[in-house]
């Protein structure tokens, strides 16, 4: 199959861009966009993903704002619309790659809507390639980049519209691709993998915006204070150390090192506050106050097995399909749907935080969690502690 990617002159293979090397139902590819206003009345996570070797476009918009969560979920079947970024009501743009990307949710059933441009500051981070292989099977491979930057256009969620704005609004996206066990749905009779246990502690994950800056890092700290990192594994099983930089227009600074004070909810993980200092390899360091503004669960997005059937993200449900709901969030621990409490298994969710150094506001997406204990906060690694 042609399209019109296959117009430019950047193959890789003798294949079209139709076709991906890798015949693994798990392979995906796709945009992760995150946004919050900096007044704390909205925070919003969104993703359009393609899964090739299934036929499968899906996305959603999640939407957390007066402590209730707004989800749109929509799937539809890939080809022949494989370079239309989109499905029913919802697509992403490429206005500019690296540098500018819309994002738009038309009016639909479920009374949420949006459309944004998200201007980059600063270069991506570019991860390292994620491997896995066990007993010569090939587990995971996997390439991400991150960037950070500001936000201008509108969100409304329950009659109402926020406009956001370059000045002061952020955004945090990920482009990952690759494949992982748990997309494109469960892996079906072969047989069970026993994969090495990763690091144990907290883990962060943070991607944020200042007015002339951007930044990133990520880690799990086990109970001595080493920080491993929690997303980037070698092939052969063991965990790289700590990863991160500082962005700027013109390149980046590797992280070198991350100090935290950091405050909970009570009986949670769920973070409230606190502090951090993020050291580069230039020698400066930066101290950020954080202030919570709010956080959003990926499961209303299809993540550990959030769509209705329990199948999670990649999996064929029909030409089209759309479904989503509403959720009272504000509880720190609890996701109340009309009434009854639901259960995914996991408490993880996506906290957004404003963030303040001198005089300078900015905004970030802080990932925190405990992977097992962490006793310096009290934290147990379950229940959401």
């Amino acid at each position: 199959m042609l399209t019109r990617v296959d117009e430019f002159p950047v193959h890789q293979t003798t294949d079209t861009f139709a076709a991906v090397l890798s015949g693994d139902k798990h392979w995906n590819d796709g945009h992760y966009i995150c946004l919050c206003d900096v007044g704390g009345n909205v925070q919003l996570v969104s993703t359009v993903r393609l899964y090739q070797n299934n036929d499968v476009l899906d996305g959603f918009v999640c939407i957390r704002h007066g402590g209730k969560q707004h989800n749109f979920r929509v799937s539809r079947r890939l080809r022949p619309q494989i370079d239309h970024y989109g499905a029913g009501p919802l697509r992403i743009e490429l206005v500019e790659p690296m540098k500018a990307i819309r994002l738009v949710l038309e009016d639909n059933a479920f009374g949420i809507a949006c459309d944004v441009v998200c201007y980059s500051v600063g270069v991506p981070f570019h991860g390292p390639l994620s491997a896995l292989r066990i007993d010569g099977r090939l587990i995971h491979e996997r390439m991400t980049y991150e960037i950070a930057g500001r936000v201008e256009g509108w969100v409304e969620v329950d009659g109402e519209r926020f406009t956001l704005s370059r000045e002061r609004d952020a955004f945090f996206r990920n482009h990952s691709w690759g494949f992982l066990p748990g997309r494109g749905g469960p892996r079906l009779h072969g047989a069970p993998v026993a994969v090495p246990p990763g690091p144990r502690g907290l883990r962060n994950w943070v991607l944020y915006s200042m007015p002339d800056h951007s930044g990133f890092y990520e880690f799990i700290e086990d109970n001595n204070g080493v920080k491993w990192s929690g997303a980037y594994r070698a092939i052969d099983g063991t965990f790289q150390p700590m990863t991160g930089a500082i962005l700027h227009e013109d390149g980046s600074t590797p992280v070198t090192g991350v100090t935290h004070d950091l405050r909970f909810y009570e009986g949670s993980a769920r973070l409230r506050g606190g502090s951090i200092t993020i050291s580069d390899r230039a020698e400066v360091e930066r101290t950020f106050e954080i202030e919570d503004m709010g956080w959003v669960y990926c499961q209303g997005g299809g993540y550990f097995g959030g769509f209705k059937d329990r199948l999670g993200q990649g999996v064929y449900r029909g030409e089209y399909h759309e479904e989503g709901e509403v959720w009272d969030c504000s509880h720190p621990l609890k996701i109340i749907e009309n009434g009854t409490e639901i259960d995914f298994g996991t408490p993880l969710a996506e906290s957004f935080v404003r963030l303040k150094m001198g005089d300078a506001v900015g905004l970030a997406h802080f990932e925190c969690a405990a992977v097992g204990p962490y006793p310096r906060y009290g934290l147990t690694g379950q229940g959401g502690s």
